[in-house]
């Protein structure tokens, strides 16, 4: 393990570029194809009510996407290295504009079940390459927490807008606010620095792979955790609902929510800087537990307050499960590995949730905390040795 800790501080040193112009930049592309996950609680809400769509069908539309999204992203392990990485980028971020666009036109399950499916191919596409970028900066904790700011901050916006602006467009608002982020990202793209084209080092990258048991735990982990997030997150706002709550209330309890999420973020920019990978384990343990405050959220303020502690501590653990997915990986592999784990955890999320609510809120809040404690042990049996133990 010390030899592994070495060679990893060696590609460490050698990553280009570094700094914050330049994670803010990458944050903006690559948060252009998940950017759906974040805002998913209004889009399941707008496919029922807009749409006319069961819980079931709008589980299964949000699945679409994200199954879509896994399938581009393990096309991104073959499809990234052989492009040249900024074609590639602003072809991608034309495709989705457009897919968000044509879903709003949409009037039929099979057509959104369709619309959104070739959406999360193309967004997974593009998160592999922007991942396997992150993996070349001098530190990817700090790539992917401000990555996670972003989300987060982005993602509450988008919410808190779609909430003000639905009585005013009553078919889409929501994908037309995917859509216009989708073109802001594009206009990002020229501004990104010299980046080495994804893929070139994989060679190297090889002679300092992790232990095979380590990364496969950590793949499984990540996997179970972003099922578990997706899986009750989806469905917020129908709980909140549940719960007495009126939509509009709950819609804004999420959108706060993910603004408490970005502070989360912050702190794991902190945190990191000051105690390294030891504070993971107790903030992924955190993130599970503060899940069982949504169960007795029948008073507003304890809603909203059980809602943002959800996303402050899931914002605190993704940055970190990212980061230790792709350490000592200067060509990216890893970490297109570990978005397609996660494309598969958010895609199987909100499938096994709308098949689980059906059988009542306490039924899918005690299957997502089940879940994350799952996800913890085996982050914390990865995280074993001097790793735990570094700083930096």
């Amino acid at each position: 393990m010390e030899s592994t800790i070495t060679a990893m501080q060696a590609a460490k040193g050698t990553r280009e570029p570094g700094g914050v112009l330049a994670c803010v930049l990458l944050a903006m592309v690559a948060m252009a194809g998940p950017l759906y996950i974040d805002i998913m609680p209004s889009i399941v809400a707008a496919l029922r009510a807009e749409f006319g769509l069961s819980a079931t069908q709008a589980g299964f539309v949000a699945a679409a996407n994200g199954y879509g999204s896994t399938a581009g992203a393990l096309l991104a392990l073959f499809v990234v290295p052989r492009l040249p990485w900024g074609l590639l980028a602003t072809a991608l971020l034309l495709a989705l504009a457009a897919a968000d666009v044509a879903t709003t036109a949409a009037r039929s399950y099979e057509a959104l079940i369709g619309l959104r499916a070739v959406h999360g191919i193309v967004g997974g596409l593009l998160v592999g390459l922007a991942y396997s970028l992150i993996a070349q900066l001098r530190d990817p904790r700090q790539g992917f927490g401000i990555l996670f700011v972003f989300h987060f901050g982005f993602g509450g916006i988008g919410v808190l807008v779609s909430v003000f602006l639905a009585p005013l467009m009553s078919h889409g608002i929501v994908f037309l606010i995917l859509a216009a982020f989708d073109l802001l990202a594009l206009f990002v793209v020229p501004l990104l620095p010299a980046f080495t084209q994804p893929g070139r080092s994989a060679r190297a990258a090889r002679a300092i792979d992790r232990p095979r048991g380590s990364g496969l735990a950590r793949i499984a982990g990540l996997f179970l955790f972003q099922a578990a997030n997706l899986g009750l997150g989806a469905f917020l706002i129908g709980l909140g609902a549940d719960l007495g709550h009126a939509p509009a209330f709950a819609s804004f309890a999420v959108g706060l929510g993910l603004g408490a999420g970005t502070l989360g973020a912050i702190a794991m920019l902190r945190l990191s800087g000051a105690f390294g990978w030891r504070p993971m384990i107790p903030v992924m343990l955190a993130a599970g537990l503060s899940k069982v405050l949504v169960g007795i959220g029948h008073d507003p303020v304890v809603f909203a307050v059980a809602v943002s502690a959800i996303f402050l501590t899931m914002a605190m653990a993704l940055p970190y499960a990212f980061a230790l997915c792709a350490a000592g990986d200067a060509s990216g592999r890893s970490s297109v590995l570990a978005g397609f784990a996660s494309k598969l955890g958010l895609s199987t999320g909100p499938a096994i949730g709308g098949l689980l609510y059906p059988l009542g809120p306490q039924v899918l809040i005690g299957a997502a905390i089940v879940t994350v404690a799952a996800a913890t042990i085996l982050f914390g049996l990865s995280l074993r040795g001097p790793l735990h133990h570094q700083r930096a």
